[in-house]
């Protein structure tokens, strides 16, 4: 009789335990704070953040973070951007993450809204002598790459044809000025090519100068560009016996950009450390919530080819995911 007495309070004293370690743990639970954070992009092509997205997806899911990503429905417009972070400050955000479509015109709004929440800024900046956050590799430096990439193919004595694009977003101006720079030091020739927007015109024009052999090579800094033109020179190559192969260059790294490397329509992309860039911004904004010093990380480049997309650092900064 003694010893049933003696497991049956051995049960219910574990049972007490149990039941008091379960409510602490909930206890716990409740005083985690999560923050939700906006993610405002300068593009309406969500694919193209694909990488730095999910970046921001691991170190949310480390620091207690809600992601809200947000697109626009029209490329690099100051306007609509405008009205997502009114919107978003009304919804009540703990924290602004940004990608300025525009380097002087979005300045003002931009250092407004950080009396209001914490703001950083990633993949390109805007004229400010706030000291806001800025997450992105060296621009500059990345556009030298490029234009030493070319140069090391052997193009000595090439025509380049630039595209031209919307220099007021400072990650792409920068990236200009560095390849302008870098390519005015070989003995190629360049020239700047407005292209039209339209897909269908964009690509009558793309086939135009292959056939016509109006260049050696093609340069855009804007995704979406490159896609188009990779698909335009894909086609062209595959329905025409031509001798004459204009080589492609850019930056991007969507899932189409990765396949016309692979296919060597694009014969090398110059790309940032996207992950990163997406992780640190994140980190960023929980830092300047809970007045942390910021991590100073530098954001590296890489020029990525398909000779050399298959290495071991490649694939993770392709794939963060793939092991």
């Amino acid at each position: 009789m003694k010893i049933k007495k003696k497991l049956v309070f051995i049960i219910l004293f574990i049972m007490l335990i149990s039941s008091f370690l379960v409510l602490l743990n909930e206890g716990k639970k409740k005083d985690v704070k999560v923050y939700n954070f906006s993610v405002i992009i300068r593009g309406k092509n969500s694919e193209g953040w694909r990488i730095i997205k999910e970046g921001m997806e691991q170190a949310a899911s480390e620091m207690n973070v809600n992601i809200r990503f947000l697109t626009l429905l029209e490329e690099n417009s100051i306007k609509e951007q405008t009205e997502l972070i009114e919107r978003e400050l009304n919804d009540g955000t703990d924290a602004i993450l940004i990608s300025p479509t525009d380097y002087n015109a979005m300045a003002s709004t931009i250092e407004n809204v950080r009396k209001k929440v914490p703001v950083v800024l990633f993949e390109s900046n805007i004229e400010t002598k706030q000291n806001i956050p800025y997450i992105s590799c060296d621009n500059y430096e990345l556009g030298q790459s490029l234009a030493e990439e070319i140069v090391r193919n052997g193009n000595t004595r090439s025509k380049v044809s630039i595209i031209k694009s919307d220099l007021n977003c400072s990650s792409i101006n920068e990236r200009y000025l560095g390849f302008v720079d870098e390519i005015e030091k070989s003995k190629n020739t360049y020239e700047f090519l407005e292209l039209p927007r339209d897909e269908g015109q964009l690509y009558n024009k793309v086939r135009e100068i292959i056939e016509n052999n109006e260049t050696d090579v093609i340069i855009t800094f804007e995704p979406n560009i490159l896609e188009s033109i990779g698909k335009a020179k894909k086609y062209v190559l595959s329905t025409n016996n031509l001798k004459y192969n204009v080589e492609l260059y850019g930056t991007g790294s969507t899932s189409l950009i990765i396949s016309l490397i692979e296919e060597n329509v694009i014969n090398s992309i110059a790309m940032q450390n996207e992950f990163n860039v997406g992780y640190l911004s994140v980190k960023a904004s929980v830092s300047q919530i809970e007045e942390k010093s910021i991590d100073d990380s530098i954001i590296t480049s890489t020029i990525i080819n398909s000779r050399n997309m298959y290495s071991k650092e490649n694939q993770r900064m392709l794939f963060p995911f793939v092991r």
